[in-house]
């Protein structure tokens, strides 16, 4: 018996539109996942520290996210990020909240 709770995600990127299926834990955050997936080039390179603002993604979720913290708040109020809804993809982790969701990759080289 599988006790991995499956989750679903759509990511679109300028390669076009994937169907990935994951289970928590699988990846530590959704930077690290999209970068295993995708292979976007000059993707998360501050390798997760919510820093360097190369792994924003736009969220279409169907469920509540969790709000923003640690380094978050601070790197995407320099950009002059004002919308709930795009978020550092290195900040967030894989769990039932993205389930269902469209990820939108906003920074895509």
């Amino acid at each position: 018996m599988n006790n991995k709770e499956q989750i679903l995600l759509r990511i679109i990127s300028e390669s076009g539109e994937h169907l990935i299926s994951t289970y928590r834990h699988e990846y530590r955050s959704l930077m690290a996942l999209i970068r295993d997936k995708l292979y976007p080039e000059s993707f998360g390179e501050c390798g997760g520290q919510g820093r360097c603002a190369t792994c924003i993604v736009k969220l279409d979720a169907t469920n509540e996210i969790p709000g923003r913290d640690r380094n978050e708040p601070a790197t995407l109020a320099k950009i002059g990020v004002v919308d709930p809804a795009i978020r550092l993809s290195c900040q967030l982790q894989v769990d039932k909240a993205l389930n269902n969701s469209t990820v939108y990759l906003v920074y895509d080289s």
